[in-house]
C-alpha cells in the first residue's frame, strides 16, 4: 500500500482521506488550521456512517488516517503527497514551494486542482515533472471517477503511476491529454451554471425551478446517457438543427449579477444561511445525507 500525505484537510482533504483509508492505503493529514486537524475523526467518522457503513468498519478504516501537526512531521512518513488546499494560485504555489524544500525530487505531487490550471500551479516548482493533476470529485469516497491531467513540464510517467494507482483502488480514472483549466467535468458544470445563472437574470424562473428541472429530466438521463452518446442516439443533424436555433440565445456572460446581488448583502448560500436558496438549520445535512443516498443509488443501477 502506498502511504499518502495530504495537504489540506478542509472537505476535498479529509473525503480523499476516507477514500484512500477505505482501499486500505496509510493516510497523513495536515492542514495550518489546527481546528481543522481535530476535527477530521469527527468528519471522516460522519461520512462513513453517512455510506451506512457497520460501526465496527468505521473505526478500523479512520484508524489508517492520522493527523500531523507540522508539515515537517507528514513528510518523512510518506510516499506521494496530494495537495488539497483552496483553489487559490497564490495558496497553492507557496505549498509546493515549501513541500519542495523537504522532499526528494523524486516523491510524486498531486494536486487537486479542480479550476486551475496545473501549469500555472507548478510555475516556482524545482521539480515541475513530479507534478500531477489529480481531480477528485465530492464526495471522494464515493464518486468513482478522479480527472487525471499532466501540466507542460510533467513527465507522462508520473501520470501513468497515479492512474494505476488509481484504478486499483476501483476508482474510474480518465486521462487528459493535456492541461486545460477546469479539466473536463468542471468546464461542462460550469457551462452549465452559466446558463442557469442567465436563466435568473432574464427572470425566465426562480432557482428552485431550476433545481427541479436539473434532477427530474437532466440529471436523470445524464446518469445513464452521455451528451455525446446522446447526440449520436438523437442523431447529430437534430443536434445540429437544435444548436442552430438555441446558440445564438444562450449565455456567453463573464459578468455573474445573479450571484453579485446575493453576496453584496453577505449572503454566502449555506454557510450564511443564505444565498440564491434560503438554509434553515439542518439543510445542510439534509442536503449531504440525500446528495449521498443519490450517488450510490446510481452507481447500485445495472
Amino acid at each position: 500500500m502506498t502511504r499518502f500525505g495530504i495537504i489540506g484537510g478542509g472537505l476535498m482533504g479529509h473525503g480523499i482521506a476516507v477514500a484512500l483509508a477505505q482501499a486500505g492505503h496509510r493516510v497523513v493529514v495536515y492542514d495550518a488550521d489546527p481546528a481543522t486537524l481535530a476535527s477530521l475523526d469527527e468528519r471522516m467518522v460522519r461520512a462513513l456512517e453517512r455510506c451506512d457503513m457497520p460501526p465496527g468498519d468505521v473505526g478500523l478504516v479512520t484508524a489508517r488516517v492520522t493527523a500531523a501537526e507540522t508539515l515537517a512531521d507528514l513528510v518523512p512518513l510518506v510516499d506521494t503527497v496530494i495537495e488539497a488546499v483552496p483553489e487559490r494560485l497564490d495558496v497553492k504555489q507557496q505549498v509546493l514551494e515549501a513541500l519542495e524544500a523537504k522532499i526528494p525530487a523524486v516523491l510524486p505531487v498531486w494536486s487537486n486542482t479542480s479550476v486551475l490550471s496545473l501549469t500555472e500551479v507548478a510555475k516556482g516548482m524545482r521539480h515541475p515533472q513530479r507534478l500531477v493533476g489529480v481531480h477528485w470529485w465530492n464526495p471522494p469516497y464515493l464518486v468513482p471517477l478522479v480527472e487525471v491531467a499532466p501540466g507542460a513540464e510533467t513527465d507522462h510517467r508520473f501520470v501513468q503511476e497515479a492512474c494505476d494507482t488509481l484504478n486499483g483502488m476501483g476508482k474510474t480514472t480518465v486521462r487528459l491529454h493535456r492541461d486545460v483549466p477546469g479539466f473536463i467535468g468542471n468546464r461542462l458544470q460550469f457551462a452549465l451554471v452559466r446558463e442557469a445563472l442567465h436563466l435568473l437574470e432574464q427572470e425566465v424562473c426562480d432557482p428552485a425551478t431550476i433545481d427541479t428541472v436539473m434532477r427530474s429530466s437532466l440529471g436523470l438521463r445524464w446518469a445513464a446517457v452521455g451528451p455525446m452518446e446522446n447526440a449520436d442516439f438523437i442523431g447529430l443533424d437534430l443536434t445540429r438543427n437544435i444548436l442552430d436555433a438555441l446558440a445564438p440565445h444562450l449565455s456567453a456572460a463573464v459578468t455573474f449579477p445573479a450571484l453579485d446581488k446575493p453576496l453584496s448583502a453577505g449572503h454566502r448560500g449555506r454557510a450564511s444561511g443564505a444565498g440564491l436558496l434560503t438554509w434553515p438549520a439542518g439543510r445542510d445535512e439534509e442536503v449531504a445525507q440525500r446528495l449521498d443516498n443519490g450517488i450510490r443509488r446510481n452507481l447500485a443501477q445495472p
